[in-house]
């Protein structure tokens, strides 16, 4: 499985720094979860980590190469993104939006095989859409439609998963579903995954390792355990906790008195 890492990496939006100077190694097998308020650039740093657009400076290294050396079609079987929005272009049904995902395993001007059509169902299976193959993906909810882009992904198959906020959209049945799949993923096959998340408690259930951004481009990485801590994370919401005791380990919740 690959191994995703950053050197001295610098994103900026405009005037505002995402992550100054960013040092972050994903291991095969960890799951990691990046926080930070709303506009704290999330959604770009992951953007960035998957090529789609360029640093200010420093470097990002898939299994030791250059992110920029990468053939695409090749870096698509390594490394696959979970958009936070996605707008169909034209006409799908569940199926065939799906088998888009199976695209970098195709050698160019072929079809579909029977063992893409395959993978594609065993993703809608994962996601509990089996029953929806062919409805036009523009008749689904929002919750629907996040579950078929993750099937997409699924399909897929890369060795190491980024997702923006994959619990968009998501009722508490499917948020939990999806996360123990991923969980499932990195432990059983060694993928890596990395994900933007809104949820503490999410983060500290199911990530080993997190990325906070702070204002200014002040981030902090490392194990869950050491960061989700009620000073840290008062410090990233700028909000002020209170820190409960559970079977679970601690609960962070809004202190509404303060």
């Amino acid at each position: 499985m690959s191994q995703l890492t950053t050197r001295q990496l610098t994103i900026r939006i405009g005037n505002q720094s995402v992550c100054n100077e960013l040092n972050l190694t994903i291991e095969p097998g960890q799951v990691w979860g990046i926080l930070g308020r709303n506009g704290a650039g999330k959604t770009t740093l992951l953007h960035t980590l998957a090529g789609l657009r360029p640093a200010e400076s420093g470097e990002i290294m898939i299994d030791n190469t250059s992110l920029t050396q990468v053939p695409r079609k090749q870096l698509a079987r390594k490394l696959g993104l979970l958009l936070q929005q996605t707008e169909e272009s034209f006409p799908a049904t569940v199926m065939e939006t799906v088998l888009t995902g199976r695209h970098p395993h195709i050698n160019n001007w072929s079809w579909e095989s029977n063992e893409d059509v395959e993978i594609a169902r065993k993703a809608l299976d994962i996601v509990q859409l089996s029953n929806m193959q062919q409805r036009q993906v523009d008749q689904l909810s929002g919750g629907e439609r996040q579950r078929v882009n993750i099937a997409c992904l699924i399909a897929q198959a890369p060795e190491l998963f980024l997702l923006d906020e994959p619990n968009s959209h998501l009722d508490l049945k499917y948020q939990i579903l999806i996360l123990n799949y991923m969980k499932q993923l990195s432990q059983k096959n060694g993928h890596g995954i990395i994900m933007s998340l809104h949820d503490i408690q999410l983060a500290q259930r199911y990530c080993s390792h997190v990325l906070l951004i702070f204002d200014e481009g002040r981030t902090s990485v490392g194990p869950c355990h050491e960061l989700l801590n009620r000073d840290n994370l008062c410090e990233l919401y700028q909000q002020p906790l209170l820190e409960i005791d559970s079977e679970i380990g601690p609960v962070f919740i809004p202190d509404t008195n303060s």
